[in-house]
């Protein structure tokens, strides 16, 4: 195990410093006339190399600044990634335990299989893009307003808040993941009620219920594990337009609104616009997340079954 997270953290290391470079080099070459003609910065580009030098020299000091925040850039990152980091654990808390239920609600045991309802409600979820759910809720929100008995809208539909403000983002990050693990769950014990261990576990007068839970969901947590990562990669991909939609202030929206000039939105500052600091540095902690989540998979996957070790 030792040997696995040094070789990991190596592995970490190194694919920080790339991101983190190449989010610098695009930002800073897509200012240039050359590299962006449409939305170019009229002041000329500093050199590549020597820039990049003191970006990292300047992180390193904690002393940071950009074109748009200044040397206030450090705390407006790390009020961004608190904010994240919030709507993607109230996005899981939902996504996981109501996924399990309805994976194994869909789960038919006698003819074993998926039932068809389950089925549709996942293939919908999945086929779904969180923007286009939550355009739905924030027109429900204001079509309730408009015809129904509320004076006030039900749900805030722009702002932030570890209260109402989380409900209507949170619920919509959650719905293509919450699709994704009740897919699995179903297909998985599906596959595991199949396997003789559990004929067997019946023959001895174990219910399927029984049978379902002291034997094939012990098989299935593992590969349910996996399952989680992909979908905390699918959230963290969706982040960036459900946060800009919702108006929460997170790494998502804080990338959006560097990504889109202002000419062209209503956000931000035009000197803002590819900011190579803040583009490099949030690229990096994206980057940082994915890598230490991964490594957290691979460590708790060695753990539950030893038979991935060779693997790794």
């Amino acid at each position: 195990m030792l040997r696995f997270l040094a070789r990991r953290s190596l592995f970490v290391v190194v694919a920080l410093v790339a991101a983190s470079f190449g989010g610098f080099v695009y930002a800073h070459l897509a200012r240039t006339g050359a590299g962006n003609p449409l939305f170019a910065q009229s002041r000329a580009a500093d050199p590549l190399l020597p820039a990049y030098v003191r970006y990292v020299q300047a992180l390193g000091a904690g002393t940071l600044t950009s074109d748009k925040y200044g040397d206030t850039f450090l705390s407006v990152l790390g009020q961004a990634a608190w904010a994240s980091l919030i709507l993607l654990v109230a996005a899981l808390l939902v996504s996981i335990p109501l996924g399990f239920v309805l994976g194994l609600a869909g789960v038919r045991k006698e003819p074993t299989g998926v039932r068809g309802w389950l089925l549709a409600l996942t293939s919908i979820g999945l086929a779904t893009p969180s923007f286009f759910v939550g355009s739905l809720a924030v027109a429900a929100m204001l079509i309730l307003v408009v015809y129904g008995p509320w004076d006030q809208i039900l749900l805030p539909v722009q702002g932030f808040g570890i209260d109402a403000h989380l409900v209507l983002p949170a619920l919509v990050l959650s719905v293509r993941p919450t699709a994704q693990i009740a897919q699995f769950v179903a297909t998985l014990t599906v596959g595991e009620l199949t396997k003789p261990y559990v004929t067997a576990a019946r023959g001895k007068g174990l219910t399927w219920g029984q049978a379902t839970r002291r034997h094939a969901l012990r098989n299935v947590y593992a590969p349910l594990v996996q399952v989680i990562a992909r979908t905390l990669r699918m959230i963290v991909g969706e982040l960036i337009l459900v946060e800009w939609l919702f108006g929460w202030p997170g790494l998502g929206m804080l990338l959006a609104a560097t990504l889109i000039p202002a000419r062209v939105s209503a956000y931000g500052v035009e000197s803002g616009f590819l900011d190579p600091p803040v583009v490099a540095t949030i690229v990096a902690l994206l980057a940082l997340f994915f890598l230490v989540m991964d490594t957290v998979v691979a460590a708790t996957l060695r753990g539950l079954d030893p038979r991935q070790k060779h693997l790794q």
